[in-house]
């Protein structure tokens, strides 16, 4: 099933989260589920293993005071993966969160969860992307576009952005709007 025919079936969840840092030692420190209707499944701040990066703290504001008494990823990765097991997850490039999701089971030594198996993962952005239709012909592939950019492509007001669960509603949005062009 394609991203177009999981959102046209209107049963799929949204995922996002902020991290850390971009690094191979970034974790979640934010994560947010909503269903296709808005409703929200959840929206947490996590506390990481590893302090927050500066350049994170800059973009999405959450600092380590915020995370402190926060739950950690142990506690959240259970609760997520009952939350999404067998479902269709739309992320904003999915590829990067799930990666977040692995490591930050990685940095609190906890057994590697296989997410392709638990849950069937689409991206928004690379359907975005086609839309769009920025070619980059080195690589032969559409370029990423931001979120900011394909909700201001169709319209969608931003406020906040960088915070998951706002995040994940610019997200919904925007595939609903993707999905009346196909």
């Amino acid at each position: 099933m394609n991203i177009y025919d999981v959102i046209k079936s209107d049963k799929f969840y949204v995922l996002d989260t902020e991290t850390t840092g971009l690094g191979h030692t970034a974790e979640i420190c934010q994560i947010a589920v909503i269903d296709s209707s808005g409703g929200v499944l959840m929206n947490t701040l996590v506390k990481p293993v590893n302090p927050m990066g500066y350049g994170a703290m800059d973009v999405h504001g959450i600092t380590d005071e915020m995370v402190a008494g926060a739950p950690t990823w142990d506690a959240v990765s259970y609760v997520l993966e009952a939350i999404i097991s067998g479902q269709n997850v739309i992320i904003y490039n999915a590829v990067f969160d799930r990666k977040m999701m692995e490591q930050s089971s990685e940095q609190a030594y906890l057994p590697k969860v296989e997410w392709k198996n638990i849950a069937k993962f689409h991206c928004a952005m690379l359907a975005f992307a086609e839309i769009y239709g920025d070619w980059n012909k080195f690589l032969q592939s559409y370029r990423w576009q931001k979120l900011a950019t394909a909700a201001k492509y169709y319209n969608i007001p931003v406020s906040d952005a960088h915070h998951a669960l706002i995040d994940c509603l610019t997200t919904l949005a925007v595939c609903k709007a993707m999905a009346k062009g196909k």
